[in-house]
């Protein structure tokens, strides 16, 4: 099962997450960026004062270098408001004292394209009644999910069931037939219930993530 991932950032960085002035997070191009998803909520912890805040990612920049990832990407994105030159060297003054020139040889860069998300909460920090609200969200879209499922195997079972009379009462002519179109409803059916499946897939992961307990990584 994953975990909510921590991301642990400067004061002055921490701060224009919050106000709005930062929206990408600039990383290396590792396994841990990698394994960030889109919509997934990351945890950011102030690796001064210790506050935390949530952002949800909801996209990605991917380039060789931070300084060609600072030239190609919107500049207002990034949290930097000098010169272009002393943003440069800012950014590879900070990126530089958590890895170094050759792991971004190694690995490339990546901009995580964030939302601040200030009214998110972790189970812990939710009081009774927020917690049970949530639960009761958490139940309510599992099982509509669900439902859509078990629709999408009984519209399946029908079909199938009606091929299935077909070959009985007719084997001569459905066998003898080369039009693919017999089983083209019974191909459809179970493709939507394949889809339905990934859906509910899809919907029991997001709630693993936003249940679970943070790993960490400091950047």
């Amino acid at each position: 099962m994953d975990k909510m991932k921590l991301i642990i950032l400067k004061d002055d960085r921490y701060r224009k997450v919050k106000d709005g002035s930062m929206t990408v997070w600039l990383t290396l191009n590792d396994d841990f960026a990698k394994s960030i998803e889109i919509g997934e909520v990351l945890q950011v912890l102030n690796d001064n004062t210790n506050d935390t805040c949530y952002i949800r990612c909801v996209g990605f920049h991917v380039y060789s270098t931070f300084e060609e990832l600072y030239n190609k990407v919107d500049k207002n994105t990034l949290g930097y408001n000098e010169t272009d030159k002393q943003n440069i060297a800012k950014i590879k003054d900070q990126m530089f004292c958590q890895c170094s020139p050759e792991l971004e040889k190694k690995h490339g860069v990546r901009g995580i394209i964030f939302e601040y998300n200030p009214e998110y909460k972790t189970i812990a920090e939710m009081t009774e009644e927020e917690g049970q609200a949530f639960v009761k969200q958490v139940f309510s879209t599992l099982k509509k999910e669900q439902n859509k499922l078990f629709k999408a195997m009984q519209n399946a079972d029908i079909t199938a069931e009606g091929l299935t009379g077909l070959i009985k009462v007719s084997p001569a002519f459905y066998f003898a037939s080369t039009d693919e179109a017999n089983n083209d409803n019974l191909k459809s059916e179970l493709n939507f219930t394949i889809s339905r499946l990934q859906d509910l897939l899809d919907t029991i992961q997001h709630w693993e993530k936003v249940l679970d307990f943070p790993t960490s990584k400091k950047f």
